[in-house]
């Protein structure tokens, strides 16, 4: 060993090996200020790295028979250089295979993101801080970044991370950084609000999510009935800040939506009440919520976001809870909102979804082209739109919309429970499991994606697989849970036990209409026992209570090929309505396809 270290110090290597450690680490240092400049990806420092450390020896190798190649007529190449060249080429191929094994480990295990690399002209709101010193004006401090995420929203090469994401970090200890990895943002704004009668305080400061370095920060003190012209402002120089901040290029906000310039301070307190019952999408929350909008409306009658609101508030009253008389209620609303707003997307959107209830289908497709025309991009109008495609069978469209959803909104549980829900129907069912797997990490227990759980490891004939998940969720929910019933019967039908599964879907039928089941799904329980007679008086139902979900069941959901040649099945499909949204169908399906 001695002789080879000499021989080494012979061929200078000692001096070229130092030398190549300097300028290595000169070369890392200098990557490290200009990758993130140009915004290289984060694998590209250890990539550099690790092509330095296999070129050290590699260095070492060519100066050394360079070298040797010098002094041939002297010193001619031995197997001592060979064992010396041998054991340099050993250390470069382990060194190598270690550090680019652990760099593809580590690629490999990290769980796949919730969504894509972060634009440079993306930003997140986060709940401000009330200090107000009433615990129940949350809802004030709240309403105002929820507000700001609205006018944000508006403008076009802006994409802003939708509420429920950036809210779920309320009261966390999570440093900015974090946060904008998770929430796949360059930016973070974050403030506080001081509501003292008819005067507000505004702090807001904008951090750079990268770095955790302050961008932009300003103090507002103004009288409240200013708020809605403050909220522009903001908003405003937030953008610009943004713009300045991250790109070669101004950006431009949205400037159809016209405001009034004063608001009376307690039907924006009613509002800003309003969105906050509103946003826990209960029955009672959302009723809470029309009672607030309706104060605001009648307080301040030419401002359109008021109506939107009370708009969409009845809408979803109408899909989600079958309130009687929402759906007149809410075109009422959303035709006052448009009256003064016609750009307002919130009433656009609630329109859509009462088009859709009143299977009024072509205006319902105007209503979604109208928010691509606008360019809303917001998680709420993507979301529409995977309804939207839903209802009208096409499920090509519906994936697409949310993952798009998904991007904005990274932490949505829904969103995600949909697109586990599309892959399944698509018959994609690994797809399905991965994003089952991420709506199971937001809402850990969750009955409804167990079930559909359930379906996915059925669709890869893994029944033992679909076992293990009923067992976990009769512990959880019990054994008289809907979820637990309708997990329970896919098993049986996917063991061709008819017999019991029958007898399941006379238990649930027997409790129609006061439990969550429609007559659309007991028909397709039925059929799926062979019951055709039973599924086909149950379809009948669905056709004659509107159901929608009739309407996309033979893309939505295999029906046996006898239930499709039975003439009573014919007869259904054939029904005027039935026969208006198949033509509807293939009118929307060409028109989205074309882009027209």
């Amino acid at each position: 060993m001695e002789q080879l270290l000499e021989m080494a110090r012979e061929r200078k290597l000692d001096r070229v090996g130092a030398t190549y450690a300097v300028v290595a680490w000169i070369v890392v240092q200098a990557a490290s200020i200009a990758f993130p400049a140009f915004e290289a990806p984060a694998s590209a420092l250890p990539w550099l790295i690790l092509a330095l450390i296999a070129g050290f020896p590699v260095t070492l190798a060519l100066t050394w028979f360079s070298q040797s190649h010098q002094d041939t007529p002297r010193k001619p190449v031995s197997a001592r250089d060979w064992v010396l060249f041998g054991l340099i080429g050993l250390v470069a191929v382990l060194l190598t295979a270690q550090i680019s094994g652990g760099l593809w480990w580590k690629r490999s295990a990290a769980p796949p993101p919730l969504a894509g690399r972060s634009s440079a002209s993306s930003i997140a709101v986060l709940p401000f801080a009330n200090l107000s010193g009433d615990p129940k004006k949350v809802y004030f401090s709240d309403g105002i970044a929820d507000q700001l995420i609205t006018e944000l929203a508006q403008t076009p090469s802006l994409r802003v991370a939708a509420r429920s994401s950036a809210f779920s970090f309320r009261g966390k200890d999570v440093d900015v950084k974090t946060i904008g990895r998770a929430l796949n943002v360059r930016a973070v704004l974050e403030g506080s609000v001081r509501e003292d009668g008819r005067r507000v305080r505004i702090a807001a400061e904008l951090v750079d999510a990268a770095n955790g370095f302050q961008i932009w920060s300003q103090s507002y003190d103004r009288d409240l009935t200013n708020i809605l012209s403050l909220q522009d402002e903001i908003a405003h120089a937030i953008t610009e800040a943004v713009a300045q901040r991250f790109l070669a290029h101004p950006v431009v906000a949205g400037n159809l939506h016209p405001k009034p310039q004063a608001i009376d301070p307690d039907a924006y307190k009613a509002y800003l009440q309003g969105q906050y019952y509103f946003a826990q999408r209960t029955k009672e929350g959302v009723l809470r919520a029309i009672q607030l909008f309706t104060r605001t409306t009648a307080l301040a009658p030419r401002y359109a976001d008021g109506f939107a609101a009370l708009g969409d508030a009845h809408a979803t009253s109408a899909l989600d809870f079958q309130v009687p008389g929402a759906v007149p209620a809410a075109l009422e609303a959303v035709g006052k909102a448009l009256a003064l707003d016609r750009y307002n997307a919130t009433a656009i959107m609630a329109r859509a979804t009462v088009e859709l209830l009143q299977w009024r289908w072509r205006a319902a497709a105007s209503d979604v082209k109208r928010l691509d025309q606008l360019k809303v991009n917001t998680a709420a109008a993507w979301h529409m739109r995977a309804i939207f495609f839903d209802y009208m069978g096409l499920s090509q469209f519906c994936g697409t919309a949310e993952e798009q959803a998904i991007k904005l909104d990274p932490l949505s549980f829904i969103d995600h429970y949909n697109l586990a829900l599309y892959r399944l129907r698509e018959k994609r069912y690994d797809d399905a499991a991965r994003v089952a797997a991420q709506a199971w990490a937001l809402q850990p227990g969750n009955a409804d994606l167990q079930q559909v759980q359930v379906q996915i490891a059925l669709g890869k004939h893994d029944i033992k697989g679909a076992e293990r998940i009923l067992s976990t969720l009769v512990a959880q929910s019990g054994e008289d849970s809907p979820y637990t019933a309708a997990a329970r019967f896919f098993i049986l039908v996917a063991k061709k036990d008819y017999d019991s599964a029958h007898r399941f879907a006379d238990t649930v039928a027997k409790r129609f209409p006061s439990s969550d089941v429609t007559a659309n799904d007991l028909g397709i329980a039925y059929a799926l026992t062979n019951d055709i007679a039973r599924a086909m008086s149950w379809f009948r139902r669905a056709v004659d209570l509107h159901e929608a979900s009739f309407l996309p069941v033979v893309e939505t959901n295999p029906l046996p090929a006898k239930v499709l040649a039975d003439p009573r099945w014919k007869a259904l499909r054939n029904e005027p309505e039935v026969r208006d949204w198949e033509t509807a169908r293939r009118e929307i399906e060409a028109e989205f396809q074309t882009g027209e």
